[in-house]
Protein backbone atom coordinates (compact mmCIF):
# COMPACT_ATOMS: atom_id res chain seq x y z
CA UNK A 1 0.00 0.00 0.00
CA UNK A 2 1.25 3.30 -0.31
CA UNK A 3 0.09 6.96 0.90
CA UNK A 4 -0.09 10.32 -0.53
CA UNK A 5 -0.90 12.25 2.65
CA UNK A 6 1.21 15.32 3.79
CA UNK A 7 3.86 14.94 6.74
CA UNK A 8 3.95 18.33 7.98
CA UNK A 9 6.89 18.04 10.68
CA UNK A 10 10.16 17.50 10.72
CA UNK A 11 12.26 15.62 13.29
CA UNK A 12 13.88 19.41 13.75
CA UNK A 13 10.74 20.52 14.68
CA UNK A 14 9.85 17.82 16.92
CA UNK A 15 13.20 18.20 18.61
CA UNK A 16 11.80 21.81 19.00
CA UNK A 17 8.88 21.12 20.96
CA UNK A 18 10.79 18.70 22.68
CA UNK A 19 14.81 18.70 22.92
CA UNK A 20 15.15 15.31 24.60
CA UNK A 21 13.66 13.68 22.05
CA UNK A 22 16.62 11.11 22.10
CA UNK A 23 16.19 9.76 25.35
CA UNK A 24 12.92 8.15 24.40
CA UNK A 25 14.61 5.66 21.54
CA UNK A 26 12.64 3.24 22.04
CA UNK A 27 15.44 0.12 22.31
CA UNK A 28 16.74 -1.84 25.32
CA UNK A 29 20.06 -3.51 26.45
CA UNK A 30 19.78 -7.47 26.34
CA UNK A 31 21.58 -9.44 28.78
CA UNK A 32 25.22 -10.31 28.53
CA UNK A 33 24.58 -13.87 29.04
CA UNK A 34 25.97 -15.66 25.83
CA UNK A 35 26.13 -19.30 25.58
CA UNK A 36 27.78 -21.22 22.71
CA UNK A 37 25.66 -24.19 20.58
CA UNK A 38 26.22 -26.97 18.55
CA UNK A 39 27.04 -24.89 15.68
CA UNK A 40 30.73 -23.31 15.35
CA UNK A 41 31.04 -19.67 15.93
CA UNK A 42 26.78 -19.38 16.50
CA UNK A 43 25.79 -18.29 19.75
CA UNK A 44 22.56 -18.28 21.73
CA UNK A 45 20.62 -15.70 23.90
CA UNK A 46 18.22 -17.41 26.17
CA UNK A 47 15.44 -15.67 27.17
CA UNK A 48 15.95 -12.41 25.58
CA UNK A 49 12.74 -11.18 24.97
CA UNK A 50 10.80 -10.60 21.44
CA UNK A 51 13.63 -9.05 19.03
CA UNK A 52 12.71 -7.41 15.68
CA UNK A 53 15.97 -5.18 14.87
CA UNK A 54 18.95 -6.12 16.71
CA UNK A 55 21.68 -3.46 17.43
CA UNK A 56 25.69 -4.39 18.41
CA UNK A 57 27.52 -1.63 19.86
CA UNK A 58 25.39 0.85 18.38
CA UNK A 59 25.08 -0.22 14.85
CA UNK A 60 22.19 -1.66 13.40
CA UNK A 61 22.84 -5.86 12.35
CA UNK A 62 19.75 -5.41 9.36
CA UNK A 63 17.09 -7.80 8.53
CA UNK A 64 16.64 -10.62 10.65
CA UNK A 65 17.33 -13.98 9.09
CA UNK A 66 15.13 -16.70 7.83
CA UNK A 67 17.13 -19.52 9.08
CA UNK A 68 19.79 -20.54 11.02
CA UNK A 69 22.65 -18.17 10.95
CA UNK A 70 25.44 -18.69 9.02
CA UNK A 71 27.60 -15.99 8.30
CA UNK A 72 29.42 -12.81 10.13
CA UNK A 73 26.97 -10.07 12.75
CA UNK A 74 23.87 -12.10 11.04
CA UNK A 75 21.09 -13.04 13.03
CA UNK A 76 17.41 -14.74 14.00
CA UNK A 77 15.48 -14.31 17.34
CA UNK A 78 13.35 -17.70 17.98
CA UNK A 79 9.98 -16.71 18.81
CA UNK A 80 9.00 -20.53 20.36
CA UNK A 81 12.08 -20.81 22.53
CA UNK A 82 12.80 -16.98 23.42
CA UNK A 83 16.11 -17.17 21.79
CA UNK A 84 18.58 -14.93 19.99
CA UNK A 85 21.17 -16.48 17.52
CA UNK A 86 24.02 -14.58 16.28
CA UNK A 87 26.74 -15.65 13.92
CA UNK A 88 30.42 -14.32 14.48
CA UNK A 89 33.52 -15.87 13.85
CA UNK A 90 36.56 -16.16 15.38
CA UNK A 91 34.81 -14.88 18.75
CA UNK A 92 33.44 -16.17 21.97
CA UNK A 93 30.78 -15.78 24.65
CA UNK A 94 33.27 -13.59 26.87
CA UNK A 95 34.03 -11.53 23.70
CA UNK A 96 30.42 -11.02 23.23
CA UNK A 97 29.06 -10.44 26.86
CA UNK A 98 31.43 -7.25 26.91
CA UNK A 99 29.60 -6.07 23.95
CA UNK A 100 26.09 -4.24 24.31
CA UNK A 101 23.64 -5.65 22.32
CA UNK A 102 20.29 -4.13 22.08
CA UNK A 103 16.54 -4.55 20.67
CA UNK A 104 14.30 -2.49 19.58
CA UNK A 105 13.59 -0.01 16.79
CA UNK A 106 15.84 2.26 14.28
CA UNK A 107 15.42 5.48 15.62
CA UNK A 108 14.92 6.87 12.58
CA UNK A 109 12.26 4.69 11.47
CA UNK A 110 10.47 5.57 15.04
CA UNK A 111 10.52 9.33 14.78
CA UNK A 112 9.34 9.03 11.02
CA UNK A 113 6.42 6.96 12.17
CA UNK A 114 5.85 9.31 14.76
CA UNK A 115 5.66 12.13 12.35
CA UNK A 116 3.56 9.95 10.80
CA UNK A 117 1.10 9.82 13.22
CA UNK A 118 0.85 13.14 14.43
CA UNK A 119 0.36 14.44 11.19
CA UNK A 120 -2.74 11.76 10.28
CA UNK A 121 -3.90 12.65 14.02
CA UNK A 122 -3.82 16.29 13.00
CA UNK A 123 -5.98 15.49 9.76
CA UNK A 124 -8.32 14.07 12.08
CA UNK A 125 -9.13 17.03 14.99
CA UNK A 126 -8.26 19.78 12.24
CA UNK A 127 -12.30 20.25 11.17
CA UNK A 128 -10.92 22.23 8.06
CA UNK A 129 -9.01 21.60 4.82
CA UNK A 130 -5.18 22.28 5.49
CA UNK A 131 -3.52 23.58 2.01
CA UNK A 132 0.37 23.82 1.21
CA UNK A 133 2.03 26.97 0.95
CA UNK A 134 3.44 26.19 -2.36
CA UNK A 135 5.10 28.70 -4.82
CA UNK A 136 8.05 31.46 -4.65
CA UNK A 137 7.52 33.56 -1.52
CA UNK A 138 4.75 32.27 -0.18
CA UNK A 139 6.69 29.42 2.65
CA UNK A 140 6.52 30.69 6.42
CA UNK A 141 9.50 32.43 7.99
CA UNK A 142 10.98 29.84 9.11
CA UNK A 143 10.87 28.05 5.45
CA UNK A 144 7.85 25.24 6.00
CA UNK A 145 5.14 24.33 3.18
CA UNK A 146 2.83 24.43 5.57
CA UNK A 147 1.14 26.85 8.02
CA UNK A 148 2.63 26.97 11.18
CA UNK A 149 0.18 26.27 13.75
CA UNK A 150 -0.06 23.09 11.76
CA UNK A 151 3.70 22.13 11.78
CA UNK A 152 3.38 22.81 15.67
CA UNK A 153 0.29 20.91 16.28
CA UNK A 154 1.52 17.60 14.14
CA UNK A 155 5.15 18.44 15.96
CA UNK A 156 3.54 18.24 19.39
CA UNK A 157 1.36 15.32 18.62
CA UNK A 158 4.70 13.31 17.25
CA UNK A 159 6.34 14.15 20.84
CA UNK A 160 3.00 12.89 22.51
CA UNK A 161 3.31 9.48 20.59
CA UNK A 162 7.06 8.95 21.27
CA UNK A 163 6.69 10.04 24.92
CA UNK A 164 3.69 8.53 25.86
CA UNK A 165 4.63 4.53 26.34
CA UNK A 166 7.13 6.45 28.79
CA UNK A 167 5.93 9.45 30.47
CA UNK A 168 2.30 9.93 30.78
CA UNK A 169 2.22 13.27 31.74
CA UNK A 170 4.80 15.00 29.74
CA UNK A 171 2.48 13.19 27.34
CA UNK A 172 -0.76 14.96 28.42
CA UNK A 173 1.00 18.03 28.72
CA UNK A 174 1.88 18.14 25.10
CA UNK A 175 -1.50 17.12 23.70
CA UNK A 176 -2.90 19.37 25.96
CA UNK A 177 -1.39 22.12 23.96
CA UNK A 178 -3.11 21.01 21.01
CA UNK A 179 -6.75 20.46 22.72
CA UNK A 180 -7.80 20.17 26.05
CA UNK A 181 -11.49 20.19 27.34
CA UNK A 182 -11.30 23.85 28.56
CA UNK A 183 -10.88 24.37 24.67
CA UNK A 184 -7.83 26.47 24.54
CA UNK A 185 -5.80 24.23 22.37
CA UNK A 186 -4.28 25.36 18.85
CA UNK A 187 -6.96 22.74 17.25
CA UNK A 188 -9.77 23.94 19.34
CA UNK A 189 -8.93 27.93 18.04
CA UNK A 190 -9.38 26.55 14.70
CA UNK A 191 -12.11 24.71 14.81
CA UNK A 192 -14.01 28.05 16.49
CA UNK A 193 -12.43 29.97 13.64
CA UNK A 194 -10.35 31.79 16.41
CA UNK A 195 -6.87 30.73 14.00
CA UNK A 196 -6.88 31.09 10.49
CA UNK A 197 -4.98 28.52 8.44
CA UNK A 198 -3.07 30.19 5.58
CA UNK A 199 -5.65 29.49 2.81
CA UNK A 200 -7.64 31.68 5.04
CA UNK A 201 -5.35 34.45 4.91
CA UNK A 202 -7.78 36.26 2.88
CA UNK A 203 -9.94 37.10 5.85
CA UNK A 204 -6.93 39.79 6.41
CA UNK A 205 -6.36 40.41 3.04
CA UNK A 206 -9.50 42.62 2.94
CA UNK A 207 -7.38 44.97 5.39
CA UNK A 208 -4.40 44.06 3.28
CA UNK A 209 -1.41 41.94 3.90
CA UNK A 210 1.94 44.05 3.45
CA UNK A 211 5.34 41.99 2.80
CA UNK A 212 8.50 43.20 2.55
CA UNK A 213 10.18 41.55 -0.72
CA UNK A 214 13.40 43.39 -1.52
CA UNK A 215 14.66 46.07 0.82
CA UNK A 216 18.14 47.35 0.89
CA UNK A 217 20.22 47.36 4.24
CA UNK A 218 20.62 50.80 4.07
CA UNK A 219 17.35 51.92 3.90
CA UNK A 220 15.42 53.22 6.64
CA UNK A 221 12.12 54.06 5.69
CA UNK A 222 9.25 51.84 4.56
CA UNK A 223 5.74 51.57 4.81
CA UNK A 224 3.97 52.73 8.04
CA UNK A 225 0.29 52.20 7.52
CA UNK A 226 -1.86 50.72 5.21
CA UNK A 227 -6.17 51.58 4.62
CA UNK A 228 -8.62 51.15 2.03
CA UNK A 229 -10.94 48.49 0.76
CA UNK A 230 -10.26 46.36 -1.86
CA UNK A 231 -12.53 46.36 -4.96
CA UNK A 232 -10.58 43.38 -6.60
CA UNK A 233 -11.57 39.71 -6.18
CA UNK A 234 -7.72 39.16 -5.49
CA UNK A 235 -4.46 40.52 -6.46
CA UNK A 236 -0.74 41.02 -4.87
CA UNK A 237 0.16 44.89 -5.87
CA UNK A 238 3.72 45.80 -5.94
CA UNK A 239 5.35 48.48 -4.65
CA UNK A 240 8.54 49.40 -6.04
CA UNK A 241 10.96 52.47 -5.15
CA UNK A 242 11.80 53.86 -8.59
CA UNK A 243 13.50 56.96 -7.83
CA UNK A 244 15.85 56.42 -4.91
CA UNK A 245 16.31 59.40 -2.11
CA UNK A 246 15.68 60.47 1.32
CA UNK A 247 12.50 61.17 2.55
CA UNK A 248 12.42 64.05 5.24
CA UNK A 249 9.95 66.36 7.06
CA UNK A 250 10.11 69.66 6.24
CA UNK A 251 11.81 69.10 2.81
CA UNK A 252 11.12 68.60 -0.50
CA UNK A 253 10.60 64.74 -1.10
CA UNK A 254 12.28 63.54 -4.40
CA UNK A 255 11.95 59.98 -3.32
CA UNK A 256 9.40 58.27 -5.96
CA UNK A 257 7.30 54.74 -5.98
CA UNK A 258 5.44 53.06 -9.05
CA UNK A 259 2.95 49.99 -8.49
CA UNK A 260 1.92 47.33 -10.40
CA UNK A 261 -0.79 45.28 -10.34
CA UNK A 262 -2.58 42.12 -11.99
CA UNK A 263 -3.34 41.59 -15.58
CA UNK A 264 -4.96 39.09 -18.02
CA UNK A 265 -1.11 38.01 -18.51
CA UNK A 266 -0.31 37.32 -14.83
CA UNK A 267 0.49 39.60 -11.58
CA UNK A 268 2.85 42.47 -10.76
CA UNK A 269 2.32 43.86 -14.84
CA UNK A 270 0.46 46.56 -15.37
CA UNK A 271 1.60 49.84 -13.82
CA UNK A 272 -1.23 51.65 -11.53
CA UNK A 273 0.82 54.51 -10.28
CA UNK A 274 3.94 55.51 -11.91
CA UNK A 275 6.84 57.46 -10.68
CA UNK A 276 4.62 59.04 -7.26
CA UNK A 277 5.99 61.24 -4.80
CA UNK A 278 6.31 60.17 -1.67
CA UNK A 279 4.60 62.95 0.51
CA UNK A 280 3.63 61.13 3.97
CA UNK A 281 0.17 61.13 3.29
CA UNK A 282 -1.78 58.03 2.52
CA UNK A 283 -1.21 57.86 -1.38
CA UNK A 284 -3.34 55.34 -4.05
CA UNK A 285 -1.26 52.31 -4.83
CA UNK A 286 -4.58 50.46 -6.57
CA UNK A 287 -7.61 48.58 -6.28
CA UNK A 288 -8.69 51.46 -3.83
CA UNK A 289 -6.15 50.70 -1.41
CA UNK A 290 -3.43 53.32 0.17
CA UNK A 291 -0.44 53.43 1.72
CA UNK A 292 1.52 55.87 4.12
CA UNK A 293 5.42 55.91 3.92
CA UNK A 294 7.27 57.05 6.49
CA UNK A 295 10.30 59.20 6.38
CA UNK A 296 13.92 57.72 5.99
CA UNK A 297 16.12 56.53 3.25
CA UNK A 298 14.94 54.60 0.24
CA UNK A 299 17.15 52.69 -2.48
CA UNK A 300 15.84 52.45 -5.95
CA UNK A 301 14.23 48.51 -6.15
CA UNK A 302 13.14 48.72 -2.68
CA UNK A 303 9.61 46.32 -2.83
CA UNK A 304 7.10 45.57 -1.06
CA UNK A 305 3.78 43.54 -1.66
CA UNK A 306 -0.02 44.16 -0.59
CA UNK A 307 -1.98 41.43 -0.70
CA UNK A 308 -5.64 42.23 -1.18
CA UNK A 309 -8.96 40.25 -1.88
CA UNK A 310 -12.57 42.43 -1.72
CA UNK A 311 -14.76 41.66 1.39
CA UNK A 312 -17.27 39.16 0.92
CA UNK A 313 -20.42 41.58 0.95
CA UNK A 314 -18.69 43.07 -2.34
CA UNK A 315 -17.89 39.68 -3.63
CA UNK A 316 -21.77 38.71 -3.47
CA UNK A 317 -22.79 42.10 -4.75
CA UNK A 318 -20.24 41.66 -7.63
CA UNK A 319 -22.20 37.81 -8.36
CA UNK A 320 -25.41 39.57 -8.28
CA UNK A 321 -24.83 42.34 -10.64
CA UNK A 322 -23.18 39.78 -13.19
CA UNK A 323 -26.08 37.12 -12.55
CA UNK A 324 -28.49 40.16 -12.96
CA UNK A 325 -26.72 41.10 -16.38
CA UNK A 326 -26.78 37.58 -17.95
CA UNK A 327 -30.17 37.51 -16.99
CA UNK A 328 -30.87 40.66 -18.74
CA UNK A 329 -29.11 39.27 -22.30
Amino acid sequence: MSSIEAVYCSQGDMQFVFPSIDEYDMKRVLSSNWATSDTTNLFNLHNSGYTSVLFKDGKDLGSEQGSEPSSDNTWRYQEDTDNLQFFLTSSSTSILNTAIFESGRDFSDLITECRKRGSDFTRSIISKPIYPRKGVGIQSSVSNDYPEVIVMIAAHLACYFLVNPYNAEIANDLYSKVSNVDGTGWADKINRGEINLYQEDANDATKGILREVAISGSSTGGIAQVRGIPVTEWDVIKILISTAGTFTAGSTSTVKFTSYVKNENGLKISEDQSAIIIDGSFQNVGHGMEVRFAPGVYTANDEWELEVSAPDYLDQGATIIKYAVNARV
